[in-house]
């Protein structure tokens, strides 16, 4: 959920591709969703929002090595149309939003895997604990053709493990696995 909004903003970041050397790209406000998925059996039983994510990005396309990204979102935020499953998953047992209200993604690498995909690796803090996640990126529109006040949609993904954030331990309505899709626009 907070690992969704940050992945929003991570994944404009790493698309908001630079044709000069310059890194630079924000995420345009109200473009991003960034959702989540819990499955039971293979079968999806759990999704839902977060509204509100920070971040502070630096992305060279060109020399992603150089690339920077920080999020913060507010687990707080999180929204998934019914108020009983809101006040579950941020509830003490899951991501205790009272003593943890916000998770938290550092980008490590950023590399390129083609014109318009990325492969982001990075730490990203949920309930207090670190763990290192992978996200993977793509851009709907070529990067190189993007010219300054564009917008660049895009999309990203990852999953990560409940159990290694202390998340639901004892809960077994859902799987261990989480996935997160990220899509939103990039304005370089």
């Amino acid at each position: 959920m907070a690992i969704r909004s940050f992945l929003v903003l991570l994944f404009s970041a790493a698309l908001a591709t630079a044709v000069s050397a310059e890194p630079s790209g924000t995420l345009r406000q109200g473009s991003g969703e960034v959702s989540f998925t819990a499955k039971r059996f293979g079968v999806p039983t759990a999704s839902g929002i977060f509204d509100h994510v920070d971040g502070a990005i630096s992305l060279d396309f060109d020399h992603p090595e150089r690339s920077r990204i920080r999020m913060t979102i507010e687990t707080v935020s999180l929204h998934t149309g019914t108020a009983l499953v809101d006040g579950f998953i941020k509830g003490e047992s899951m991501l205790d939003v009272g003593h943890h209200p916000t998770a938290s993604f550092v980008s490590e690498q950023v590399s390129r895997i083609d014109g318009r995909s990325l492969a982001i690796r990075g730490r990203l803090t949920i309930r207090g604990t670190t763990q290192a996640v992978n996200v993977s990126a793509i851009a709907e529109r070529d990067p190189a053709e993007l010219r300054p006040g564009e917008r660049l949609p895009f999309r990203a993904t990852t999953a990560f493990s409940r159990n290694a954030f202390a998340i639901g331990r004892d809960v077994n309505v859902v799987d261990d696995q989480v996935d997160l899709a990220i899509r939103g626009e990039i304005l370089r």
